[in-house]
């Protein structure tokens, strides 16, 4: 035989009272509520504890209502206890919909609503009008707890709000001519309705929860799989449409502010995508920007050319989620939806929550694409220099190399990029160790022999380092300057050899540069002996000479075969034929003269020699035809045939022939 059993059938019903029905339903949802809320850890559910624990006090009080005539405050206690129950139901409602502000005002009239009952009871217990506004108050609670929650899930596709606003109208105090008529059975159910429904509200947010946490997790993945930011910015709004049962979803960039250009969308029709750049212009949604927070705009606050293109695509408000990066505002994400909806605290911390991360994920490929394309840039810019580029590391490892490099090696990048300087590079012109062009010295610029091609080659140097490090790697830039060389080697030649003298000088008379024959046709030593001269005052001697010089200089910006008097060291002078040209700056003024200059003095002794024979010439000859011996009236014509290569003209003198004719109308010899 069992003791303890048969102890509890013999005195059990001594020590514990029954419970009817509605006590254990009371004290059953007390029970639940406890292991909920050791789960989710919600004040709410704390307080919607206490209000059954509250109910369950009043329906014990309450379970032998023949007491109440000897022990009024039996009625008493069990009134003030439901209208406290009620309190809480409708608190722990309040501060689930975050509104506790309502919170004390519900106190201060459930405090007098429980003191009006007390009171009723203990001093007129006989008044049946005043039961009244008892009744009417509770129920008023009750009421409001009831619309609030409901307004609070409105929108959603939920058993849960509508469930526990029903079993809220159904709490009461036991009247006759109330509640008599009504079987027991309804208020039980509605009790346990009532605990029920809380648990499917707080199951359905759990449940929400869960797959706003998806989302999240769903974007985190997104992002670290995309590396562009419109394939990760698609997904963003395919998961967030879906998460908040949105009917379209957009994004546009802050990249312009007047032309707002939609770059992602979906769930919208094309021609809704035509005039939703109107919709960012609205002042309404201007306004709701600057919140910098998400923010519901109703198509009735919007301009009615606006308002039109949301009731074409049957969009009753719009949600307006900016983004925002680490440096600023990345851009803006509206959700639209086509019926009224609700949205909780918790909906609106999660659109900002993946808001930002989903504006940091953009703004970080932003940057990572315009570090791709800069460094695609980059290269390209580097692989279009005609100059080959070497750069290495401090151990002479190859870290980089321009198309013109791989063309003179005549490898693919991956057998030279990696490698040591000593294997990519050939060793045939020079022997070098380590890099053939760090072996020259630490110059910045270095033109001679090319180690590794042959030729000649300038070679420009830079070392680059991490900041605040030590040195990293150096770059070469080698430029082939074989031809150039070549060709400046002729040209100083022929400068050297001409036998004209070439000169450059500036119009203030500083000679910038001549050859040789320019230093001995002055008669100096040296060519320094002659820069250090100006030879505008040294060197010309006729400053008329020079002025008119400048004037054909600013005419025509040359002279030919120009006539001047030059002094030599010796004091000399001579004359030569100036041919030169004037280069100028990018403001017309002129920079410096170039040109040949050409001794003429002997030609012109020699010209002015000439010129003096032919003089003479001339008078031997008229005298010897005046004093010829033949008689009567002629006419004597003596012509001089010029020597070849004499004077500017060619003439040589008079020629030994001499030509002479009779006129036909003879003159006197005497006038003659």
């Amino acid at each position: 035989m069992n003791l303890p059993l048969c102890v509890w059938y013999a005195v059990g019903e001594f020590a514990v009272p029954k419970l009817t029905a509605q006590e254990s339903a009371a004290f059953i949802m007390l029970a639940a509520t406890i292991l909920v809320f050791r789960t989710f850890r919600e004040r709410f559910l704390l307080v919607w504890s206490l209000g059954w624990l509250a109910y369950g006090v009043s329906q014990w009080f309450s379970a032998n209502p023949a007491a109440f005539a000897t022990a009024p405050e039996l009625e008493a206690i069990s009134q003030s206890a439901f209208v406290l129950a009620v309190c809480l139901f409708g608190a722990s409602i309040l501060l689930y919909s975050h509104a506790e502000k309502h919170i004390l005002p519900l106190f201060i009239i459930t405090g007098s609503v429980m003191t009006f009952a007390v009171a009723r009871l203990l001093y007129w217990p006989d008044e049946i009008l005043l039961r009244v506004p008892l009744e009417i108050a509770y129920r008023v609670l009750a009421v409001g707890a009831a619309i609030q929650l409901i307004r609070y899930r409105w929108g959603r596709l939920e058993i849960g709000p509508w469930l526990l606003g029903l079993s809220l109208l159904f709490l009461h105090l036991d009247w006759a001519p109330l509640t008599g008529w009504v079987p027991g059975g309804v208020f039980l159910m509605a009790d346990l309705l009532l605990g029920v429904s809380m648990l499917f509200l707080v199951f359905d947010d759990s449940r929400a929860r869960t797959e706003r946490l998806a989302v999240i997790d769903s974007l985190t993945t997104a992002i670290a799989r995309t590396q562009q930011h419109g394939p990760m910015m698609q997904s963003a709004l395919e998961e967030l449409k879906k998460v908040v049962n949105a009917k379209g979803a957009w994004f546009r960039p802050v990249d312009s502010e007047q032309t707002a250009a939609i770059t992602n969308h979906v769930g919208v029709s094309s021609e809704f995508l035509k005039g939703a750049n109107l919709i960012h212009l609205d002042e309404a949604v201007q306004k709701a920007l600057v919140k910098q927070e998400p923010t519901v705009v109703k198509a009735t606050a919007m301009m009615p050319s606006v308002k039109a293109y949301l009731d074409d695509e049957k969009l009753e408000h719009i949600v307006l989620v900016p983004l925002h990066g680490k440096k600023g505002a990345v851009g803006t994400m509206a959700l639209g939806k086509a019926h009224a909806y609700s949205y909780s605290l918790e909906e609106m911390d999660f659109l900002h929550t993946a808001a930002s991360q989903v504006g940091i994920a953009a703004e970080n490929l932003r940057l990572l694409e315009q570090v791709l394309r800069s460094q695609r840039q980059w290269m390209n810019t580097f692989d279009s220099i005609q100059d080959a580029i070497l750069a290495h590391d401090a151990e002479f490892v190859i870290t980089k190399a321009n198309e013109a490099l791989l063309q003179h090696l005549g490898l693919a990048p991956a057998d030279v990029m990696g490698n040591t300087c000593e294997d990519a590079l050939p060793h045939t012109f020079a022997k070098w160790t380590g890099c053939p062009y760090c072996s020259r010295g630490d110059v910045d610029f270095v033109e001679g022999p090319d180690p590794c091609f042959g030729g000649y080659s300038m070679v420009s140097t830079s070392s680059y380092s991490e900041q605040g490090g030590k040195q990293k790697g150096t770059i070469h830039v080698i430029r082939d300057t074989t031809d150039r060389r070549s060709a400046e080697e002729r040209y100083r030649l022929l400068f050297e050899q001409v036998q004209q003298g070439v000169f450059v000088a500036t119009p203030e008379g500083k000679l910038l540069d001549c050859n040789d024959a320019f230093v001995q046709m002055l008669g100096y030593e040296t060519r320094e002996e002659l820069m250090a001269l100006n030879i505008n005052s040294e060197v010309y001697v006729s400053a008329e000479q020079r002025e008119a010089f400048r004037k054909e200089i600013d005419a025509h910006n040359f002279v030919r075969n120009f006539e001047v008097t030059l002094k030599r060291k010796d004091g000399a002078q001579l004359t030569a034929a100036e041919s030169s040209f004037a280069t100028r700056d990018g403001a017309g003024k002129v920079e410096r003269y170039q040109g040949f200059l050409l001794d003429m003095t002997e030609k012109k002794r020699v010209e002015d020699e000439m010129r003096r024979r032919n003089r003479e010439l001339n008078a031997l000859n008229a005298m010897a035809v005046i004093s010829a011996p033949k008689p009567g009236r002629f006419t004597c014509q003596m012509r001089m045939k010029p020597r070849s290569g004499g004077g500017p003209d060619g003439a040589r003198g008079p020629s030994r022939e001499q030509a002479s004719t009779r006129s036909s109308s003879p003159m006197d010899l005497a006038t003659w």
